[in-house]
């Protein structure tokens, strides 16, 4: 009766919440005509749709068992082996990639000096510049304290004979490639090996996850958040928080990967109240531990900013003040993109539509629904941090970077990967993902505006 009227609650009171955001946003704006209104109207419908189920499902899937079967596991044969045929899957692509790029790029210098032409144009550099000199105070190099620490320490690591874009290459490569198996043993909890190594494989080829294989922080964390999230599943939840805090400390997203640490928890708990009520009652210290050993990433980055810069939180003031990023509503960057989209096209801006509007607006849409589409069948505690970290990723108030930011969520390959079931269908998914993400390359190989 009880779980009856929480749902009852979630139904009625989430619409209602969304009714009244939307409202006051749209009251607040200068000019409330089409597309902007629209688009968010659609936006919001998607996300509030989605999150209805996923509370409603939260709140009843509390009562079952979420044990991991024990026959899902692989042989080590079987491990290794699927191990090696994604890592040869993502050499191959990585490959491809990289060769059609330089060939197009007409440039005079060698391979590894053509790329970084290309990649000085991104945020590349400030990576290289923390890894040499840290953080400073003073002049436009006090604007690295944007950009989290942990891929730079990594490329310092890798890095020999003071070739700093080396370190930061070789980094992106080997992150990005641990990536595929360490998808294909999270996705092997939940279905067979092919279906697993498929997901694993379709991860890698989304448009935005061209940015695995560019010397940024994209492989490493993705890589660390599908680490920690295996970890929860499996229910290490010390090693789970310890990955939220070396996520966190690569990109500050990484935080938000508590909510599934925490949903995640409740399960565990709910299972052990189940066997022993006054047993279960000794894990929650523990799960508080867990918890806070998760904040330790953000909160030693808030340190870093405080020494550098007098304040924990001037990295805020220099997001706003040079990249015009605040924290805003997802739905508000429909409108915004939307209204950019059809402006762009009336000027005949073609290479910003292309480029920038096309792929931000076809990336945020196509998440959103995807995660609207598989909501009864996705894994609660994958969905809701979906929800969260779209919110969050996408409400920024000038979002130029939707498709590399989107291609984090991992649980989008499942998501995909239920529509083509067949072998034949299969195939041409990955084809199409791989053509759509090698444009994607291409136009940031020629300096179009891909960020």
């Amino acid at each position: 009766m009880l779980m009856n009227k929480l749902v009852r609650a979630i139904r009625i009171g989430i619409p209602a919440l969304a009714v009244a955001m939307f409202c006051l946003w749209l009251r607040s704006r200068a000019n409330p005509l089409f597309p902007g209104p629209v688009f968010a109207l659609i936006s919001i419908c998607l996300f509030t749709l989605t999150l209805i189920s996923a509370l409603s499902r939260w709140a009843a899937s509390v009562v079952e068992d979420h044990a991991i079967l024990p026959e899902t596991a692989d042989t080590k044969r079987e491990r290794f082996s699927a191990w090696a045929v994604l890592l040869g899957f993502g050499v191959a692509v990585s490959t491809f990639e990289f060769v059609l790029v330089y060939l197009l790029s007409n440039s005079s210098n060698d391979f590894l000096h053509s790329f970084s032409e290309l990649y000085y144009r991104s945020d590349v550099a400030h990576y290289m510049g923390i890894a040499k000199d840290w953080y400073v105070p003073e002049g436009d190099e006090r604007l690295r304290l944007v950009f989290l620490p942990l891929y730079s320490l990594a490329i310092r690591l890798l890095t020999w004979q003071g070739n700093y874009f080396q370190g930061a290459f070789i980094a992106a490569q080997l992150f990005s490639l641990l990536c595929l198996p360490a998808a294909y043993e999270l996705f092997r909890l939940d279905m067979n090996r092919p279906a697993a190594m498929a997901c694993a494989r379709i991860l890698y080829l989304l448009p935005g996850a061209a940015f695995l294989r560019v010397p940024m922080s994209e492989g490493l964390f993705l890589f660390l958040t599908l680490l920690a999230v295996y970890a929860a599943r499996k229910r290490r939840f010390w090693l789970a928080g310890f990955l939220t805090a070396l996520s966190a400390f690569t990109r500050s997203l990484g935080v938000l990967l508590l909510s599934l640490l925490f949903i995640e928890m409740v399960f565990a708990f709910a299972d052990a109240w189940r066997k022993d009520r006054q047993a279960s009652l000794h894990l929650i210290p523990k799960y508080v531990g867990c918890l806070l050993l998760g904040c330790v990433g953000t909160l030693l980055y808030l340190a870093i900013n405080w020494q550098v810069s007098g304040s924990p939180f001037t990295f805020l003031i220099y997001q706003r003040e040079n990249w015009t990023q605040e924290l805003g509503l997802f739905f508000n960057t429909a409108a915004y993109q939307s209204e950019y989209a059809l402006s762009y096209f009336r000027d005949l801006d073609w290479e910003s539509v292309l480029s920038l509007s096309l792929p931000n607006m076809i990336c945020c849409f196509g998440a959103l629904g995807l995660l609207c589409a598989d909501r009864k069948r996705m894994r609660v505690s994958y969905l809701l941090w979906a929800l969260v970290y779209y919110a969050v990723s996408v409400g920024a108030t000038w979002l130029l970077s939707g498709p590399r930011y989107l291609a984090m969520l991992f649980p989008l390959a499942p998501a995909l990967k239920r529509y083509a079931q067949k072998p034949l269908h299969e195939a041409i998914l990955e084809l199409l993902l791989l053509l759509g993400q090698t444009v994607y390359l291409l136009m940031l190989a020629l300096d179009m505006f891909v960020y």
